[in-house]
């Protein structure tokens, strides 16, 4: 600690060379993030095209989901943990184009992944991303992280938002997009097969129901990421998630929450809040132990 006490003046200025110096010098994951959000504006919704980002080529169904994507993982590090040892075991359910996939391999080149895409369509483009970014490794299956095995229908919206549709369990998304029959792999037998360092869950909405069918099963992961998609105002799973994952063990940590106003219900317009967002993504991580 300096004998000295350093001038207020000092500093703001020493802040502000610090802000100046990041936005003239960006880091290259920031560089990367602005380029591809120049590069959304300027290109229509749902328009499949191939972007470089930071040495990675990229194969997209819809550059502007891509961007959050990109920030979240690369620039913000929402899905960032620390491993036991160099070669953890990951489950990446819900893997879109591969973004998190390819992140984890990042952090760990020795990790070993399987990655689930329901979609198509959305799957040769994580298979493709895969191949070309030096994760070939990874095996990607093209299947629906469900309940049971076997087949079930999903709503191919086309970019990062296709969903299981299961009316029987509340789930009946509202989405463009045809409903198609895919396979679908039981979460349970999986995490039954052997231990999990990292479960990452992000499957629009199915993942109240995917855990509590897992309950059983939890005690073979050590870590959890999951994206809570609140679309019911009537019914909210996080809190029998946050009950469920304590129940099996688990420490949680909550936060990364992104409102939804473009997806309905929204409030009235009588009520004090008109327009506001009933939709939102919650951010769970979940870890055994203590905090």
């Amino acid at each position: 600690m300096s004998p000295f006490p350093v001038p207020p003046f000092y500093r703001s200025a020493r802040r502000l060379a610090g802000r100046t110096k990041r936005r003239l010098f960006p880091a290259p994951e920031v560089a990367a993030w602005r380029h591809s959000s120049r590069e959304a504006e300027r290109t229509p919704r749902h328009t499949p095209g191939t972007i470089e980002l930071m040495g990675y080529r990229l194969r997209y169904a819809d550059l502007l989901t891509l961007c959050p994507q990109w920030h979240d993982l690369f620039v913000a590090g929402a899905y960032r943990f620390q491993a036991a040892g160099p070669a953890p075991r990951i489950l990446d359910a819900g893997a879109n184009v591969g973004l998190a996939s390819l992140y984890f391999k990042r952090l760990y080149p020795r990790a070993r992944i399987t990655a689930y895409e329901a979609d198509p369509a959305i799957h040769a483009l994580l298979r493709d991303n895969l191949a070309a970014n030096g994760a070939a490794d990874v095996e990607a299956v093209q299947a629906a992280v469900w309940t049971r095995a076997g087949s079930l229908d999903f709503r191919c919206e086309g970019s990062d938002s296709g969903a299981v549709v299961d009316p029987a369990a509340g789930l009946d998304p509202d989405l463009p997009g045809p409903i198609r029959s895919v396979p679908a792999v039981r979460l349970r037998d999986v995490l039954e097969r052997e231990p999990v360092d990292l479960l990452k869950l992000d499957i629009e909405g199915a993942e109240a129901a995917v855990l509590a069918d897992c309950a059983g099963a939890l005690r073979e992961v050590r870590a959890l990421i999951a994206e809570v998609h609140e679309f019911d105002p009537a019914r909210r799973r996080t809190p029998e998630i946050l009950a469920l994952l304590a129940e099996a063990g688990f420490t949680c940590a909550l936060d990364e929450l992104h409102p939804l106003p473009w997806r309905p219900p929204v409030a009235a317009p009588d009520t004090p809040f008109p327009g506001r967002a009933l939709s939102w993504v919650v951010l769970v991580r979940a870890w055994r132990g203590g905090a």
